[in-house]
Order: C-alpha cells, then sequence, then structure tokens
C-alpha cells in the first residue's frame, strides 16, 4: 500500500484542467509554429505521459525516492517525446533543438495551468474568489469533447 505520509498537494481536478490546455498548446508548438503534422495519437501519448507525472506528484511527493523516480520519469519523457515528435522530422539541426526544447516550455504550461486551477479554487488568484472544484473538471470534460470533436475526420 502506498504511504499517505508520501502524499502531495496535486488534486485531480488541477490535473484535468491543465491536460486540454496543454494538449492544445502542443498542437499550437507543432501544426502551427514548426509546421509539423503528427499523427494525433502522438500528441496524446505525449499528454499522457506529462500527465501521468500526476500520479507521482500526487502520491510519492514526499516519498524517499521521489527525486530518483522524478529524474527518471523525465528521462523517459524527452526520449519519447524526441522519439515521436522529433526524430522523424527532416529539419535542421538548429530547429530539431528548437523542437526538443518545446518539451521545456510544454512542460512549463502544463504545470502553470494546473497552479491557475489550484490558485483558482484557493482563492489565491483573485482575492475572495473561490471556484469550485467541480467547475475544473466540468470545463476539460466539455473541452475534451469539443477537441474531439473538432479533430475527428
Amino acid at each position: 500500500m502506498i504511504d499517505k505520509s508520501w502524499e502531495g498537494f496535486r488534486q485531480f481536478y488541477e490535473l484535468a484542467f491543465g491536460t486540454w490546455i496543454a494538449y492544445l498548446f502542443l498542437l499550437l508548438i507543432w501544426e502551427r509554429l514548426l509546421k509539423a503534422n503528427h499523427a494525433g495519437w502522438k500528441y496524446a501519448l505525449i499528454t499522457l505521459i506529462a500527465g501521468s507525472f500526476y500520479i507521482i506528484n500526487h502520491y510519492f511527493f514526499h516519498a524517499p525516492f521521489y527525486r530518483p523516480l522524478t529524474l527518471s520519469y523525465t528521462i523517459v519523457f524527452l526520449i519519447v517525446y524526441y522519439s515521436l515528435l522529433v526524430k522523424p522530422l527532416k529539419f535542421s539541426l538548429i530547429k530539431k533543438t528548437l523542437a526538443f526544447l518545446s518539451s521545456v516550455l510544454f512542460t512549463i504550461v502544463y504545470i502553470l495551468t494546473e497552479d491557475v486551477a489550484r490558485f483558482l479554487a484557493q482563492g489565491r488568484l483573485i482575492p475572495g474568489v473561490y471556484v469550485p472544484e467541480f467547475i475544473f473538471i466540468l470545463i476539460a470534460y466539455v473541452a475534451f469533447i469539443v477537441i474531439i470533436l473538432v479533430q475527428r475526420n
């Protein structure tokens, strides 16, 4: 069983809210800025792997092995990101490097959107305004339905 004292502060509503925004940001980076068009499952897989950091940050944040777990997971994420999105492209070395560094920007956006949800729920972003957690989950589900309907072939 997972030790309760290892748990971190990340909550599911933060993950749900951040995921659809991070996914759209990933599409923006690759399809609009880098002018690369990958199969949709690749973007979904990258977002899923990034989102599964939630498991580490929620259940193992205070575990004695948190740092090596996070570092290992980061390496796996970067390898998959490179293998799926960067390596197959016929870009120059400079453009491939920039494309690979977009993984950092993607991660920052993901974390920031999760933080926005938490700060809004806690009333820390707009003083005195507390947004119920279920609103973030509701927004995320509606957003994903819209994303799926727009991207269907």
